[in-house]
């Protein structure tokens, strides 16, 4: 299963730019990681995204939000729930090209959704 899941995330992590995927639950627990290379930043931005990722579906849904895109740090942290039970997070650098990023989070997102309930 953990291997299915890693398989589904490889177009994203694939795209020039993207630092790392998380699949998390929505509850805030991470079930897969995909990074480049370890960096602290980045663990410290999975901390506090565990911590803030019940609270911005709840702000999500309330607005009627399909994805939400905010910059922490140097980064650019584009979430969007994936299923029922997961939200797919995509960090990305600054320089990224945006548009490409999110189509292909919209395409990564789509076939969790089919996989996963």
């Amino acid at each position: 299963m953990v291997k299915d899941l890693e398989d589904m995330l490889d177009g994203l992590y694939n795209v020039e730019g993207v630092e790392a995927c998380i699949l998390y639950r929505i509850d805030g627990v991470p079930i897969i990681l995909k990074a480049h290379e370890y960096r602290e930043h980045l663990l410290e931005t999975m901390f506090w995204l565990e911590k803030q990722i019940k609270h911005v579906l709840g702000e999500m849904n309330k607005e009627g939000l399909n994805e939400t895109i905010f910059f922490f740090r140097n980064n650019r942290i584009q979430i969007m729930p994936s299923s029922k039970s997961t939200v797919l997070v995509t960090i990305t650098n600054t320089e990224t090209h945006d548009y490409l990023t999110s189509i292909e989070a919209l395409r990564t997102s789509k076939i969790v959704e089919k996989n996963i309930s």
